[in-house]
């Protein structure tokens, strides 16, 4: 099943902006319909295929908000004190039968239905108690301490829509109204590996021209962070036979493909020459740094996402190309991603022409503004850099110099997987 349309983009040597890569992508990724009714209890962080309808009210009653006495209002007065006569006592759960009539007043808890004929609740703290008598203080308003039945739902509201992400505050929410099974869309099944003949797995003794695999380790728990089910293939050598046949098995048993290195345009880059003979290749030539090349194109018939190799480049091109790319074909709706103006800690020289995105960690001065300051080695394969800092500031396309004190737009990496 293809998600992606074969014509999505044609290979041009001319870079992108990555805006427009993103409105390309938004307008011809389809989200892959395959749906499942979970329970309740299974459902975090899974994405909603139906909108979640109320059947009942919430509370389903008018209930105290406080420990107290309920009473009617008529029966206050409002300037000295009045005393009325205690009825009986109510608890949360319990089926109290008795109206409260002219003159009575019944003890209640928390969360306990208020009875028929009272329509105010005071606080046990501004009473007074004598035998059965309870001599209310004046100055308390007319259904004062209740929850309205229906107050935080009314009956047939829409309270979760279609395409959301369930958080724990969502699950409680759906739980309130008493609805035990959800209809979700399946998880994605993304198909990974990483290519090249210098890659070792960790664990294993390393060559002395070879580095050990990280981009793999990465991608698979950035998938996993957003709930994809994902299928790991490991560390591919740079073989074009070899990299076919795992392509094609790859395919037939995931709903999409991402691998990392192998898409430039050197020799030994065979995944690309793959894709492009028995696929089709939209290569896309963004104009970002750190980021290139990022591919997006479909091989036998599944969308297919090539990462570049170096380290920073994958979790960043992830953030920005396949994140919004994984999150349509999941059916999730995501938000736009929060960014916080903040003033920049330092000075910083860039091309025109392209985005760049650079790696900072926030500080506070004396006064208590949140400054930040970039990290001294921006290089594309020091993965520290992505350890050590807070979250990306985005320089754009026409600046050349980023000035100390300058406002600029930081994305914490907490706000973006969510």
């Amino acid at each position: 099943m293809t998600q992606l349309s074969n014509d999505c983009f044609k290979h041009n040597k001319k870079r992108i902006s990555l805006e427009k890569a993103v409105s390309i992508l938004e307008k011809r990724i389809k989200c892959i319909k395959k749906t499942q009714k979970i329970k309740l209890d299974q459902a975090l962080g899974r994405i909603l295929s139906k909108d979640i309808i109320s059947k009942i009210n919430v509370p389903p009653f008018n209930n105290t908000a406080v420990d107290g006495y309920a009473f009617k209002y008529s029966d206050l007065n409002k300037k000295k004190e009045t005393t009325l006569k205690l009825v009986g006592r109510i608890t949360a759960g319990q089926n109290f039968n008795k109206k409260i009539k002219k003159g009575e007043i019944a003890r209640i808890f928390t969360g306990a239905k208020v009875p028929e004929g009272a329509d105010t609740v005071i606080m046990q703290e501004d009473c007074n108690t004598t035998d059965n008598q309870i001599v209310l203080k004046p100055g308390i308003f007319k259904g004062a301490n209740i929850r309205k039945k229906g107050e935080d739902i009314k009956y047939g509201k829409k309270i979760i829509s279609k395409g959301s992400k369930l958080r724990a505050q969502d699950i409680a929410l759906i739980a309130s109204i008493g609805i035990k099974e959800i209809d979700v869309f399946e998880k994605l099944i993304v198909g990974i590996f990483t290519t090249g003949n210098e890659l070792f797995e960790p664990g294993t003794k390393v060559s002395k021209s070879g580095i050990y695999d990280s981009n793999r380790y990465c991608l698979k728990n950035l998938l996993e962070t957003i709930n994809c089910s994902v299928k790991d293939y490991g560390i591919k050598k740079d073989n074009e036979k070899l990299i076919k046949k795992s392509l094609k098995k790859i395919s037939k048993d995931c709903d999409l493909i991402i691998t990392t290195g192998g898409m430039s345009v050197g020799e030994e880059d065979y995944v690309r020459k793959v894709i492009e003979e028995n696929g089709s290749l939209n290569f896309w030539n963004i104009a970002i740094k750190p980021g290139r090349p990022v591919a997006l194109g479909n091989i036998f018939k599944k969308p297919f996402i090539g990462l570049p190799g170096n380290p920073v480049s994958v979790m960043i091109t992830f953030l920005k190309i396949a994140l919004p790319t994984i999150n349509k074909l999941s059916g999730f709706l995501s938000p736009k991603e929060k960014n916080f103006i903040v003033t920049a800690d330092f000075n910083f020289k860039k091309k025109s022409g392209r985005k760049e995105f650079l790696r900072v960690k926030i500080s506070k001065n004396l006064n208590g503004q949140i400054k930040i300051k970039n990290y001294p080695n921006t290089g594309s394969g020091v993965f520290t850099s992505m350890v050590e800092t807070d979250g990306l500031i985005e320089l754009p396309d026409k600046l050349t110099y980023l000035k100390k004190g300058a406002k600029i737009k930081f994305v914490p990496f907490t706000e973006v997987l969510v």
